[in-house]
């Protein structure tokens, strides 16, 4: 593989990177939280707001991970009673709705961003502007959009191609 496809899947895998540091740093602030608190007495005063800016994080930059892998929450059963056909028909029509629910909710991330950033918002102890704690839901909600119709055309394709042979 040449450098120019690395870098290029390297940017593609930012957000999965970011979400793997977030995720590693969730884990160490709370472990060392409970150390403070059971063991020194002494808790971090500012452990939950980290935890919750970084949970959001993990949550929204990993999601589109979920899609890559085919880990996402899905139930087959009914869908799966149906001819080849209608299954591949219901489940462009799932990825349409998914899409539309997942551009609805990035939009209106978007227009919370923007309202915490109007008023200024920022979190009691630690200062942090709820803005930036949010910035990951419209990125991880367009990722996911993005890599649903990727999975979905790549489904739809190699269907076609197989039909071919």
């Amino acid at each position: 593989m040449n450098k120019e496809k690395t870098w290029i899947m390297r940017l593609c895998n930012l957000d999965l990177f970011a979400a793997c540091a977030a995720l590693v740093l969730l884990i160490s602030v709370t472990f060392f939280g409970v150390i403070m608190r059971y063991c020194f007495g002494n808790p971090f005063v500012w452990q939950e707001e980290v935890q919750l800016a970084l949970s959001v994080w993990v949550v929204f930059l990993g999601g589109r991970y979920a899609f890559v892998c085919g880990n996402h929450a899905a139930i087959d059963v009914i869908v799966e009673m149906f001819p080849e056909k209608i299954q591949k028909a219901i489940s462009i029509l799932i990825a349409i709705i998914s899409v539309i629910v997942l551009a609805y909710v990035g939009y209106q991330g978007i227009r919370y961003i923007m309202q915490m950033v109007r008023y200024n918002r920022v979190t009691n102890i630690l200062k942090i502007p709820y803005s930036l704690i949010y910035l990951p839901l419209p990125i991880g909600c367009a990722s996911m959009a993005v890599q649903l119709c990727i999975n979905t055309c790549l489904l739809y394709t190699s269907d076609a191609a197989d039909d071919l042979t």
